[in-house]
């Protein structure tokens, strides 16, 4: 199954954040999920505490949320540093 992905504002807002080679990190890392949601380095997996949201792993330790709508459609809501990620989303 192929994923789609819809990229919201505040995801823009935090990859403009990002220097350009950690910005194409996460670009690819939505890639990569796309074509192969299940990849390990990616690392997939739920927000705790969020329901719908998820987490996938990209290059320097930087982190994408993901807003599930559907089966096949996936919102990315933001982007950055591990520990801003998590400390944005309440996570330790």
């Amino acid at each position: 199954m192929t994923i789609r992905i819809a990229i919201d504002s505040a995801f823009v807002a935090g990859a403009r954040k990002l220097p350009p080679d950690r910005r194409k990190g996460a670009m690819a890392a939505l890639d990569k999920f796309q074509r192969e949601p299940k990849l390990p380095s990616l690392r997939f997996r739920a927000l705790q505490g969020a329901d719908s949201y998820f987490i996938i792993n990209c290059a320097h330790g930087d982190r994408v949320i993901l807003r599930k709508e559907s089966d096949d459609l996936f919102t990315a809501v933001d982007v950055g540093p591990h520990d801003n990620v998590y400390r944005r989303w309440n996570r330790t």
